[in-house]
This record gives structure tokens, sequence and C-alpha cells, in this order.
């Protein structure tokens, strides 16, 4: 029966494109509250029209599109992803990033070159098509379905709560999927046994009784005898880290963190072996790894939370010319990524405590928003049917103990108790720059992917391996 779904994929292929381009052509940016509302209306009528139960649920910050495919499948997959996008306003796009232009971009083919192709309608859409493709051929889906589609580019904020409202419905599932393309641009595919969370703050330290200017600025004379707030901020700063920028120096930062098993330690070899430095170097467009060797470096990356320092703010700075003032505030923006066993509120007392310690306590903790990454063992039943189906569609995956990419799968691996698993094939980059792509092929790929995996997760017996069970 599969190979009937799989036949109606081919012949309806180019309509799995044009939907893709439709929903990019319908704006749905967070950051500039613009068009989300539009688009989860979309999807949810989509979905409707696919046999599902659909409704557009009201959110914290955006609404989530909230599905069910009930077929009284043994098995039950929530399928968790996102239906907005960043902005699109860097400068270097060769074509409108709202236009889904098709054209062979770059030496890699034939490709669409629009905001959202990556990060992640392109996800949402092979999601349709794998349930559209199934709807042709009439073969029932292999497993029932759980869809939740939110807007979560500044921080799932609307998530936990939903989970919480929803938990009874969402304890249906047997394990959560989040598809995204990791494939390269080679054509190898790369498969995830996790992910890292993301937490964002502000550290602030504005003039008070501690010193200062209680104005907006003074003039830099009046530095030698006046505290300056943005060399307070920056002496803050040096403190978070090791001398050498290699590990967080926060006592209490790391509690409950659990160390990487053996098999970690053996997966990670394998890959650091596969991997060429130079490649990874030039993908991200920098020299050199800060650690003295690609062995640790690709540790840090699976294993390590480290504090980035997104933005600094303060006082004035002007390109060829100077004014000499003290600024009364100065403002960091730091985001970090949790590991699983950690948690925000121990992570915001262990700094708080950090800087009082070193003698800090008119810099302030603004915690903004945060969410703790998850992951499994490779002996996990649904991490082998993942790898299983990448097998049936003839790729032999690197396999990552864990990516640096943020997701909220603590969410679902804690509160809902299932096993999480991402990735799947297909090539799509620059998301958050200037020309993101998706390749058609790698497309194609992703769409045969799923379809495959659904099949996959129908006929395994999750039952008793539910995490928490």
């Amino acid at each position: 029966m599969i190979d009937a779904v799989l036949e109606a994929g081919a012949q309806d292929f180019e309509k799995h494109v044009e939907r893709l381009q439709r929903y990019i052509r319908q704006p749905s940016v967070s950051a500039e509250n613009r068009g989300n509302e539009e688009m989860a209306a979309i999807l949810a009528q989509d979905l409707e029209a696919l046999g599902g139960k659909a409704r557009v649920v009201p959110g914290v910050d955006f609404p989530i599109v909230y599905a069910r495919f009930d077929v009284g499948a043994p098995c039950t997959v929530l399928i968790h992803s996102m239906y907005d996008t960043t902005p699109a306003d860097e400068e270097g796009w060769v074509v409108d990033p709202f236009a889904a232009t098709r054209m062979d971009y770059e030496g890699f083919g034939d490709c669409i070159v629009a905001r959202g192709t990556e990060d992640t309608k392109g996800p949402v859409t092979i999601i349709l098509a794998m349930i559209e493709n199934h709807r042709k051929a009439g073969v029932p889906l292999p497993v029932n379905l759980i869809l939740l589609f939110e807007a979560s580019e500044l921080g799932s904020a609307s998530m936990p709560p939903f989970i919480d409202a929803y938990l009874d419905e969402l304890k249906d599932a047997d394990v959560a999927y989040w598809p995204f393309f990791t494939g390269r641009a080679d054509g190898t595919a790369v498969a995830w046994l996790g992910c890292k969370g993301l937490a964002t703050m502000k550290l602030r330290c504005k003039a008070g009784d501690w010193g200062g200017p209680v104005r907006s600025e003074i003039h830099g004379a009046h530095n030698s005898w006046v505290a300056s707030p943005p060399m307070r901020l920056a002496q803050a700063l040096a403190t978070l880290k090791t001398p050498d920028d290699l590990d967080v120096a926060i006592e209490g930062f790391y509690e409950g963190l659990e160390p990487p098993t053996e098999d970690d330690r053996r997966i990670l070899a394998v890959l650091t072996q596969r991997l060429d430095p130079k490649k990874i170097l030039d993908g991200i467009d920098v020299k050199r790894f800060k650690q003295a060797s690609f062995a640790d470096a690709l540790y840090a990356h699976c294993f390590v939370t480290d504090f980035n320092v997104a933005g600094l703010q303060s006082g004035n700075v002007f390109e060829g010319g100077h004014k000499a003032s003290v600024p009364s505030e100065a403002v960091a923006a730091i985001d970090f990524r949790p590991l699983e066993g950690m948690s925000m509120e121990k992570i915001e007392t262990a700094m708080r405590r950090h800087l009082d310690k070193h003698g800090f306590p008119e810099v302030q903790v603004e915690i903004q928003s945060g969410y703790i990454g998850a992951r499994l063992p490779i002996t996990n039943w649904a991490v082998q049917e993942l790898l299983g189906a990448y097998k049936d569609c003839g790729f032999d995956p690197e396999v990552w103990p864990r990516t640096a990419t943020a997701i909220a799968a603590d969410l679902f691996a804690r509160k809902v108790g299932v096993p999480w698993l991402a990735t799947c094939p297909g090539h799509a980059a620059r998301k958050h720059s200037a020309n993101e792509y998706i390749t058609i092929a790698g497309f194609r790929d992703a769409i045969e992917f799923i379809t495959r995996l659904m099949w996959r997760l129908g006929t395994a017996k999750p039952g008793a391996a539910k995490v928490g069970a």
C-alpha cells in the first residue's frame, strides 16, 4: 500500500510545490506581528479539506493550529512545527523574499528561493503532502496524527500553556516528531538524536545609588570620578565565562545536567572521523574553531551550553567621529542553549547569585523566554525507526548525538512523556539570512521520507516504550 501512496505523491508532486509557494506568499512574520493570523487560518482550512479536525487556538502571543486525524491506528504521532518566519529585511536578496521564486540557484539546481523555505514552511508543507498523498491513493494513514503548528520565532511562549491545557489529549501520542531539512548540499543525510533549548535574557546596568550619571549621559570628563555603567556591565560579562572562553564560570549553572553516555561518546567519535572540519568552517563562514581540536569543538557543539552575546547597547558610536560622554545605562542581549536536566529557575538563581558574589548587584537579570532541549539514546525504538526510514530512502546518515539547533523538545519529552524525533532528508539553507532556499530534489526526498517514517512508526510496537511509562 505504501507504493500506491508514493506513486500518488510522484503524480502530484508539482501540486505540493505550488502549495509551498502559496504558503510562502502569505507572509507570517512574528517579529513584525504580520500575517500570523492569516497563515494560521489557511493551514486550518487546508487540514480540514484533507479530512482532519482542525482549529485555531488563541495563544499568549500568536495562535496555534491544532489538528487531529484519528483513523483508528494503534500508533499516534504528534507532529510539531511552525508556520511563521523571521523578517526578510537583510540586504542581498536576489529575488522578492515572499515571491517564492523557483529558479536554478547558485549551482544547487532547481530551487525555491524565499523566506520560509527552510524555516519552516517547507517542513509544514511536506506534512500536508504526505497526508494528501494517502488521500489521493485511497490508503488510510498508517498512524493517527496530532498536529501542532505554532509561531515560535519569539520564544514558543504559547506552547507551554497550550500543552498544559490540552495535556490529556496530547498524551494519546506515542511519539513526537519535528520534521526539519538537515541534508547537506552534497546529498549527505544528517540525523539528530536530540537538540538544545533556547533562553534569552537581558543583563542591564543602570545608574543609581551605586554610581553613574542619573541623567541620560554626562560629559566624558567626569569619568575619572563617576562610575561608568557600560564599563561595569563589561566587567560583569567577563566573569560569566572562563578566561579561555571555553566554559561557563557560574557555579550551579549546570545543576541537573546528565553527562554524555558511552554510546554518546562512541557516536561522537564516529562523527569526528566522518566530518570534514574545513567544510564545516566554510559552511558557517569562519576561519577556525575556538577549541584546540575539532574533536573538542564537536563535543562543545553537542554537549556544552555557552553564552552568546547577541548585542551590546550603550551610549553613542559614530564612524569617523566621537562624542565624549558617560552613558547612564548599558544593556547586553544574551542567549544560551540549556540542555535536558537543567531548569530555567535554577539558571536564573545561579546567575543572580554569581553577579552578587562577584560584586555586581546593580546588574539586573531579565529573563525573557526559555525552554529546554531533549534527546534520545540511539537504542530507543523510535530512533531505530527514524534511522530505518533513512535506510529505506537509500541514505546512510551522519548521526549526531545532539544538534545545537534550539527546539522546545522538552515540552514533549518531559510533559507529554513521549520520545522526541527530528530531521528528514532534503537540503535547505540560509534561514535568518538573505536568499534562504530549498532544493526541489530535496523537497521531493523529504516527502518520501516522512511517508516511509509514518509507515515504520505505524507498524512498530511503541506502547511500553513511552518515556516515563
